[in-house]
């Protein structure tokens, strides 16, 4: 049977670096801005409109609209949420793979053979992180995690009318502040391992 984790996260905790490393270590393939490239060809548009607007559709009345024309609203942001839905269905049944992001757990929330992970860490470690990442002081670093976030959190109530860090969805949070990233990446490993039976 095929292997899935889907990897939800706070901005700032480097979870993007850790769902590679991850990958890496199990042999797995990691798919976050291919499910871009995919869902766009799917719907018809643009790569860098659809990236544009990926994951921080608030509204039926904000999401596209820069570039409807005149269209509806409502049909193109239903239109990519299920393009977007459709194309990680149709991954999750040729490989071994990471979805990294995009509301994969929910989409996934059906299928037997997944690991739903939640990265987080405390606001200090991400500041820190970001002021490193993209060389901002620590006031535009906050602000930065803390508009990210809550266009991310908006895009996921918005596909699951659930919050992004509801336990029900998920099988391991972890502060990755606490453990590190390469302590991080082990337990994840472990984990894996642990729950599809794994050598």
């Amino acid at each position: 049977m095929i292997k899935i984790i889907t990897i939800s996260r706070e901005f700032g905790c480097n979870a993007r670096g850790i769902g590679k490393r991850l990958a890496g270590e199990l042999g797995f393939a990691f798919y976050d801005w291919d499910l871009i490239n995919l869902t766009a060809k799917k719907i018809g548009l643009q790569r860098e409109v659809f990236a544009e607007h990926d994951e921080i559709a608030g509204n039926k009345s904000r999401f596209f609209t820069n570039f409807l024309y005149g269209s509806s609203t409502a049909f193109y942001t239903e239109k990519a949420v299920k393009a977007q839905a459709d194309v990680i269905r149709n991954l999750a049944q040729k490989e071994d793979c990471i979805f990294f992001g995009r509301c994969s757990d929910y989409i996934l929330r059906e299928y037997p053979n997944c690991l739903h992970v939640f990265l987080y860490a405390p606001m200090r470690a991400k500041i820190k992180y970001i002021s490193k990442e993209y060389e901002l002081d620590e006031k535009n670093a906050e602000s930065m995690i803390k508009k990210i976030d809550r266009q991310r959190h908006n895009y996921y109530k918005y596909v699951t009318g659930r919050n992004r860090g509801d336990r029900r969805s998920k099988h391991l949070s972890v502060d990755v502040d606490i453990f590190g990233e390469d302590d991080t990446v082990k337990l994840l490993a472990d984990a894996a391992r642990t729950r599809f039976k794994m050598n």
